[in-house]
């Protein structure tokens, strides 16, 4: 859905294994389109966004990358609160609330999930999901 509105290349790394999680499909998806479209807003239009899938024994992780600007350390340990914004003199990033990772937290902490960054400015930011393999055993 990003890539046909932005038109910005999006790339989808995944083994043939089939992974399975307990999630709100929905709700993931809100999550995913969000971090997708940061991912496109603060990164160049010749940068490709990457979304990897990956399961770890009892986890499934979900990483969406860019090749943009970062997100500097101090910031880092803020960018999920309520109405945080990130501004380095970045004007032209300054629309929207301030509001979408912390609703990400939120929603994949819902999930019995996590969300996290790493991030470096100048090359880029990873954010990661990570979610329970789905057991129905349980």
């Amino acid at each position: 859905m990003s890539q046909k509105v932005s038109n910005r290349k999006i790339i989808f790394v995944s083994n043939d294994e089939d992974v399975v999680t307990c999630a709100d499909q929905d709700r993931l998806q809100q999550v995913l389109i969000n971090l997708v479209d940061n991912a496109i807003k603060y990164s160049a239009p010749e940068q490709p966004v990457q979304l990897v899938l990956e399961k770890r024994e009892q986890q499934v992780m979900i990483h969406v990358g860019d090749r943009g600007i970062g997100i500097s350390l101090p910031h880092q340990n803020r960018i999920f609160e309520q109405f945080y914004r990130v501004d380095e003199s970045m004007t032209r990033f300054r629309d929207g609330t301030g509001l979408g990772l912390a609703i990400a937290k939120s929603l994949i902490e819902g999930m019995e999930g996590r969300i996290t960054l790493r991030s470096k400015p100048g090359e880029g930011s990873i954010f990661t999901i990570t979610l329970p393999v789905w057991n129905p055993q349980l």
